[in-house]
């Protein structure tokens, strides 16, 4: 089984192994072996819930380095909407892209004509799909990996359309090759991202084809220096008016929980944010519960991409700046329209391999097998004291069954079986306070 790639790392140095990160984790991936937090890797979905729970800052995120990118050519930023709701009053869209600019990118792309083109591709989609319903967006790269780890019989729910910024690294290498007389791989497509699972999304794709970007940065790399810039040369961003440079609605939109609101209006649509939310929504979707729906656009994070784990204005003040923005611009914009007309019908909406669920090890061998583990794993429950405590590096009783039954574990893992464990545990966080 090949080894999954994550989007953030953790320093064994700082971990203290305090179990804040076990306890969150939705996928149950992480274990604590001798007091220090491991991950398995087929079931991580890169959600970054242990990266705010760790209390020792033992766990961070991975981006491509900033200086990383010059080594290319042509250099383009593409933003994540939400950047332009992250700045203080004053700073408008015409600033932040100047200020992108002012750090050594080429050009910057915003998902202006992206947004509408995938809106209108997700529109057509819904309309023609004949499969089972509800259709689930897959835009946020955790809600993706969520279904291929823990709901295998709703992958083809998955709606295979690219998300915005795969259709503008398509684009940008293309138009900028073209434009420059040079290979599109001297050119670089980098997402400006609110969240570590983008970078993932990018590095190593859910459906396991190259990524048309070629890396991701976070805000904080690049928020101080348009705050730099924007102080120096306030006049000139200031001559690039909002409309002109975002031209409607549809990408602040994609920010935002409720984004696809209005392009999906004519259908039985819902709109989820929080992984415990959709967690519980997506339990009652297998069981037969929840009938119909025909969308669900999901979002990992509370409230949509505005909370992600790389933002860094509060979320709810950055959804009141975009929200404001949002009331700036017109409801039709010529302009974006003869666009979307124009490369409407040559674009390929569509990923480029189909999504599958993801395999996972204590789920390998003959069906014989599987059933000998889990009915080995019920026999060892049973013996177990049911307390949930996750003293013995797991996050629950039932997870220790199926871990021993798997021959990951031991039973003497658990406090009530060995005193030489509690006297291990008993030096370690001892040690570490």
């Amino acid at each position: 089984m090949p080894e999954e790639s994550h989007s953030f790392i953790i320093d064994h140095d700082l971990c203290q192994g305090k179990l804040a990160c076990m306890r969150v984790c939705p996928t149950q991936a992480i274990r604590v072996k001798a007091g220090k937090a491991e991950v398995l890797s087929e079931l991580c979905i890169d959600c970054g819930s242990c990266l705010r729970a760790c209390p020792s800052g033992a766990i961070s995120a991975t981006t491509r380095p900033l200086k990383e990118v010059w080594d290319f050519k042509y250099k383009v930023a593409v933003p994540s909407p939400v950047l332009f709701g992250q700045f203080p009053p004053g700073v408008s869209p015409g600033h932040i892209i100047e200020g992108l600019k002012s750090l050594g990118f080429d050009s910057v792309w915003p998902l202006v004509v992206e947004a509408a083109l995938i809106n209108r591709a997700i529109r057509e989609y819904v309309g023609k799909w004949k499969g089972r319903f509800p259709l689930i967006s897959s835009a946020c790269p955790v809600i993706v990996r969520l279904v291929q780890v823990s709901y295998p019989g709703m992958v083809e729910q998955l709606i295979p359309i690219l998300p915005p910024r795969e259709l503008a690294g398509r684009q940008v290498k293309s138009r900028y090759s073209e434009k420059m007389g040079i290979s599109k791989d001297e050119v670089a497509a980098i997402y400006v991202t609110s969240c570590q699972a983008k970078t993932i999304s990018i590095f190593d794709p859910a459906e396991g084809v190259k990524s048309n970007l070629d890396g991701a940065i976070s805000f904080s790399d690049v928020y101080n220096g348009i705050l730099a810039a924007t102080y120096e040369n306030k006049e000139n961003g200031q001559k690039l008016l909002s409309k002109e440079l975002l031209h409607g609605k549809e990408m602040l939109q994609w920010s935002l929980s409720r984004g696809q609101r209005d392009n999906l209006h004519s259908y039985r649509y819902l709109s989820l944010s929080g992984l415990s939310n959709i967690i519980r929504v997506f339990d009652d979707i297998e069981k037969g519960k929840l009938r119909n729906i025909d969308f669900l656009e999901c979002y990992a994070c509370w409230a949509g991409c505005i909370n992600g784990n790389l933002t860094i204005d509060n979320f709810y003040v950055t959804g009141n700046k975009l929200h404001r923005l949002i009331a700036e611009l017109p409801e039709r914009d010529p302009w974006l329209e003869a666009e979307v007309e124009k490369r409407y019908p040559n674009e390929d909406f569509f990923i480029k391999a189909p999504l599958t669920s993801r395999p996972i090890k204590g789920d390998r061998g003959s069906l014989k097998e599987r059933i000998n583990r889990r009915q080995q794993a019920e026999t060892v429950l049973a013996a177990l004291p049911g307390l949930n405590c996750g003293l013995c590096g797991t996050p629950n009783c039932r997870t220790l069954a199926l871990d021993i039954a798997s021959g990951e574990a031991q039973k003497t893992d658990c406090i009530f079986f060995s005193k030489d464990r509690l006297d291990k545990l008993t030096t370690i966080y001892l040690k570490n306070k």
